[in-house]
């Protein structure tokens, strides 16, 4: 075993432990301040790095924005365009042509068992209706015939030939009427 004896006064020996631990604190700032000196290099370098690339970004935006604008989408835009159009002319179409449902929900009620409707026909220029259609007996007919003068705040001016009542059974018969214009609107 060996043992060290320091013969220094002991002021001496109080100084040089002073030193080793002002020497370890001068060399840990000389440490935090590299440390920090490289932490700001590398920030400012990815600063820069970053900048940079939001100029390419930015580049290659304004280049694509000026191939859309040169006609690269230009037949994406026709095409959007053209079923725009379509939509348009459908819902202008849909908004003008007169609605034969009301028409139809108020004569699909007036023919009584037994006569059967084969044609209808709606004339919109003149707002008339042409039916045919077959019927067991005269006297069906003449009470369809009734039945669509009653509903004259429909249907009004019934053309009603006289042929549709000649044979007393197996009737084919036609009339002609018109449609009041509350229906068709």
């Amino acid at each position: 075993m060996n043992k060290t004896i320091n013969l220094l006064p002991k002021s001496r020996q109080q100084e040089l432990k002073y030193e080793l631990v002002l020497h370890g604190l001068v060399m840990a700032i000389y440490l935090s301040i590299a440390s920090f000196a490289l932490v700001f290099l590398v920030q400012g370098a990815a600063r820069l790095y970053l900048l940079q690339q939001d100029k390419v970004v930015q580049a290659e935006i304004e280049q694509l924005k000026k191939e859309e604008n040169k006609g690269a989408y230009a037949g994406v835009k026709a095409q959007i365009q053209t079923l725009n159009n379509v939509i348009t002319d459908y819902k202008n179409l849909a908004e003008n042509s007169p609605k034969w449902s009301q028409v139809l929900k108020a004569f699909a009620p007036l023919p009584p068992p037994g006569i059967k409707i084969n044609t209808m026909v709606i004339n919109v220029s003149k707002k008339t209706i042409t039916i045919t259609g077959t019927s067991l007996t005269r006297e069906l007919v003449i009470r369809l015939y009734d039945i669509i003068r009653q509903h004259d705040g429909e249907f009004y001016n019934i053309d009603y030939p006289l042929e549709n009542v000649v044979k007393p059974a197996n009737i084919t018969f036609h009339f002609t009427f018109n449609i009041r214009d509350s229906l068709i609107k």
